[in-house]
């Protein structure tokens, strides 16, 4: 079997499958950070105490996020669905993993 180089190939179409994105996060975790941000505007009075606090918490918190969701797009599903899925249990010192049966 040869390979043909003028192959014709369909590459897969990634913005039909990537997740719903706010400002380059998903969903899920814009909402987490926006809470986290208002949590800190309500725990500061000062003026410069909200702002180092949305400089120094919740920016590096969205360019962190914006970096992994540049690699992996689906990284807050599977992380919720690890989470929801595979908690940890009781056993879990003895064994140093999640095992369901003793």
């Amino acid at each position: 079997m040869e390979f043909k180089d003028n192959q014709d190939l369909d590459p897969l179409f990634v913005g039909m499958t990537r997740p719903p994105l706010v400002l380059g996060v998903p969903m899920e975790f814009f909402g987490i950070n926006f809470i986290l941000f208002g949590i800190g505007m309500i725990a500061f009075s000062s003026l410069t105490g909200k702002a180092l606090f949305f400089l120094s918490v919740c920016i590096p918190l969205h360019i962190a996020a914006y970096i992994l969701t540049e690699k992996e797009p689906h990284w807050m599903s599977i992380y919720i669905t690890k989470l929801t899925r595979c908690g940890p249990i009781q056993n879990r010192a003895f064994w140093k993993s999640n095992s369901y049966k003793p």
